[in-house]
């Protein structure tokens, strides 16, 4: 599935088959997406993260894989993927709240792209009706990550030592 931000900017919703090329074989998936990886290296919690997810996805067939999987974000004059973003599972059956996570390659920051991609994978939640609200966690340091919520419409709901929780209220049309 593609999601098209703006002209030169999409999220592309992973496979099954690409996740798991994603974690075992980049230069496969690459020639098969005809991008080149720019974003986070996979390795340690976001490999760990990444394989939870694919399991996840593929062992509970009744929920909608777009939960589960991985979006990259692609930069379409050079092809380049220059971040991922992700939900955390589908929603919660008893709150409607669904949590996303993303990731920017560092030659890309401040430059816009993940606001824009952050509110492009909200919008496209609050499309279905189970979603009730939209919840991100940061470490207390990421400042960048905190006001780039804010920019999204998120608001600071909770905060502990090493992390504050931003929730987004669904807006329905």
């Amino acid at each position: 599935m593609k999601i098209n931000i703006e002209k030169g900017l999409y999220l592309y919703s992973l496979s099954s088959e690409e996740l798991s090329l994603w974690l075992n074989n980049l230069i496969e998936l690459e020639n098969k997406l005809n991008c080149t990886y720019f974003a986070e290296p996979i390795e340690g919690l976001l490999k760990d993260s990444i394989q939870s997810q694919l399991i996840l996805g593929m062992s509970d067939v009744s929920q909608n894989w777009v939960w589960y999987t991985y979006w990259f974000l692609i930069r379409e004059a050079d092809n380049k993927i220059i971040g991922f973003l992700s939900f955390k599972g589908s929603p919660a059956q008893d709150s409607g709240s669904i949590e996303i996570g993303y990731s920017l390659g560092k030659d890309f920051e401040h430059k816009g792209y993940m606001t824009k991609a952050v509110e492009a994978l909200c919008r496209f939640a609050e499309h279905y009706p189970e979603v009730k609200k939209i919840t991100a966690l940061t470490l207390i340091d990421n400042t960048a990550s905190q006001r780039l919520l804010l920019r999204c419409g998120f608001r600071k709901f909770s905060e502990t030592p090493s992390s504050i929780l931003f929730i987004r209220r669904a807006k329905k049309s």
